[in-house]
């Protein structure tokens, strides 16, 4: 494979992030044309229902080069980090684009189990190549690709605790064990989630907002906030919780709806039947699923944990570490009594570690037997 087709792509992946926080459910893409081994344009994915990567590249040149545009464009060179979409949707499809402005070659990161675009563009002339790239492409689009091969979302668990492992004491001292600055960054983490899961025993104990609160992110003037969902199988919510009264979307899962209180008109009651005395993951997972949720958060105590990492659903771990040690009173984050019985020991592979105030941020992936 040609460096030069890796420098492209590369610089295709970059441009994609632009696309980070806006573009979900749809994946994230970035685009460079190339002519005559210079970049003259590039583009990325917008809020659903606006440009696609590609459409928004062709446009960036029309802008740069008015009159022109049409010469730059013929026998140029597309670089996207997606198959580039053969159906329409909200928008119309990129290969109609593509092949109109007279592009003849296609190089292509990941293909899209959901289009043919590749068809498409080989029946017109143009010249396609996929697979560059790739690995990265796939890891920068993962919880797209897990919403449509796994049927569920990617699933990160944030994990925010001591160096002896815990969340919380006993008698309550703690509200924060990590830093401001290690707080802060889990905003960043939201804005990127589509959706944010907790449970009851959480609500209560911490009455969170589970929402985005950072300035340099709100400038974006786009809706950031995840959707917020509740395991609460009982129902035990009161109705003046803070998550309940800020307006954001949230829903809240249970065994059963009777008895339902005055809740916010926001709030969506699910109710989710069946043996077990617990709200079933599966079934939960099959609903975020059916709601296009690409990346799913926890944000949770140790039950919850405990039960994704059980089921073995957990795909990767985000842990900030305090450099506190809470002693014999502290609250684990997952429930080691028990949680593990069925699976055993948990490999982690360590990704990244960065030092965050005075934190540090361990991001792992966890490998089951």
């Amino acid at each position: 494979m040609s460096d030069i087709h890796e420098k492209y792509m590369q610089r295709a992946l970059i441009v994609a992030e632009n696309a980070k926080y806006i573009c979900s459910p749809n994946p994230m893409v970035g685009a460079v044309i190339v002519k005559n081994k210079k970049i003259i344009g590039e583009g990325f994915t917008h809020q659903p229902g606006k440009d696609h990567a590609e459409i928004d590249a062709i446009k960036n040149i029309k802008s740069k080069f008015k009159g022109k545009a049409c010469s730059q464009l013929k026998g140029s060179s597309l670089y996207v980090t997606l198959e580039p979409c053969s159906k329409k949707g909200r928008t119309p499809p990129c290969t109609k684009e593509i092949i109109k402005a007279g592009i003849d070659k296609v190089f292509i990161a990941s293909k899209d189990p959901m289009q043919s675009g590749l068809e498409e563009l080989i029946k017109a002339g143009i010249k396609v190549e996929t697979g560059i790239c790739e690995k990265e492409s796939n890891q920068q689009n993962r919880g797209f690709f897990s919403r449509i091969n796994r049927s569920r979302p990617f699933i990160t668990c944030k994990i925010a605790c001591s160096v002896d492992g815990g969340i919380g004491t006993i008698k309550g001292e703690d509200k924060w064990i990590t830093s401001k600055e290690s707080r802060k960054d889990v905003h960043y983490l939201r804005a990127q989630s589509d959706a944010i899961l907790t449970g009851i025993g959480t609500v209560i104990a911490d009455n969170p907002q589970l929402n985005v609160r950072v300035k340099e992110l709100k400038d974006l003037k786009v809706d950031l906030d995840p959707k917020r969902y509740i395991l609460d199988s009982n129902l035990r919510l009161k109705g003046n919780e803070v998550l309940l009264k800020d307006g954001g979307q949230t829903t809240v899962f249970c065994k059963q709806a009777k008895n339902i209180k005055d809740l916010s008109p926001s709030v969506n009651i699910v109710e989710i039947p069946g043996n077990s005395k617990r709200v079933p993951i599966k079934n939960v997972l099959s609903f975020l699923n059916k709601e296009n949720c690409n990346n799913l958060m926890i944000e949770a105590g140790k039950e919850i944990n405990s039960s994704f990492i059980n089921s073995k659903l957990i795909d990767e771990f985000i842990f900030y570490i305090a450099p506190k040690i809470l002693g014999k009173d502290k609250i684990n984050f997952s429930d080691f009594d028990c949680s593990f019985s069925n699976i055993g020991t948990i490999q982690l592979q360590i990704n990244n570690i960065e030092e965050i105030g005075k934190d540090f941020k361990v991001t792992a992936t966890p490998i089951y037997k």
